[in-house]
């Protein structure tokens, strides 16, 4: 079973602002109108965030002190240094997918959240620069798995609208290698495994990923593929 996130991304401006109002701080209507939002569930999880960084960092003398404890904090209980210098030997981008991976590789174990959060922090902090690595892209199975990369985590429509209804087949090629994650897919993993094609699966298939069509010429009834347009697609990464 899945734990719930400890924090959220959030901005640390928002943290501080938040931490310096705590002995006003009753609920999250009081947290949204401190943080200037609308939303109840940004608040709160302002506030759940808040509660955790608190119990690591307890110099709020001023923006720059909060900062500064916040990095050493998250540094030192996620080795964040090992995790991203892995990233930087193997020229893998910062994202929530690729720290997610190193820091598994580290015994370090995040949920997907707090790995945005991470991410986030770790750029907001100034304590990562990113250079822009060229990749020679010369299939557009290539180009595709680049793209994912680049993004960390994007929509099947997202990649159809620039790739064109074919991406289907590179994605699913990508997904049975182990270099992308289809979660939308992994139940019928056993039958697209041996599948030879997405167009003609066996009848009878059930699961909201499978079309039934039938053949006007041969009568014969098939299943197809048809990934929904907001499932969403991660890059996946061994260090």
């Amino acid at each position: 079973m899945r734990r719930s996130s400890r924090f959220y991304p959030t901005r640390i401006s928002g943290l501080y602002r938040l931490a310096l109002a705590r002995s006003r701080l009753k609920g999250e209507k009081d947290a949204a109108e401190i943080l200037g939002v609308k939303s109840t569930r940004t608040a709160s999880r302002y506030v759940k965030t808040l509660e955790w960084v608190l119990q690591r960092v307890d110099d709020l003398r001023s923006l720059d002190d909060f900062r500064e404890s916040l990095a050493n904090a998250i540094m030192r209980e996620f080795r964040l240094a090992e995790a991203v210098g892995a990233l930087t030997r193997s020229s893998v981008p910062l994202t929530p997918g690729s720290l997610s991976a190193a820091l598994a590789s580290l015994g370090v174990e995040v949920t997907t959240t707090e790995a945005r959060a991470l991410a986030r922090w770790l750029v907001e902090l100034n304590l990562v620069r990113e250079r822009r690595v060229p990749v020679l892209t010369t299939s557009l199975e290539e180009a595709v798995l680049e793209d994912v990369r680049s993004r960390g985590a994007v929509t099947y429509g997202t990649l159809a609208r620039v790739y064109g209804d074919g991406v289907r087949d590179i994605l699913v090629s990508l997904w049975k290698r182990g270099l992308v994650r289809i979660p939308v897919l992994e139940p019928y993993r056993d039958v697209l495994e041996s599948a030879e094609d997405l167009d003609r699966l066996p009848p009878g298939l059930g699961g909201r990923v499978f079309s039934t069509w039938q053949d006007r010429v041969t009568g014969e009834t098939y299943c197809e593929l048809v990934i929904p347009s907001r499932a969403k697609i991660s890059a996946r990464w061994e260090l």
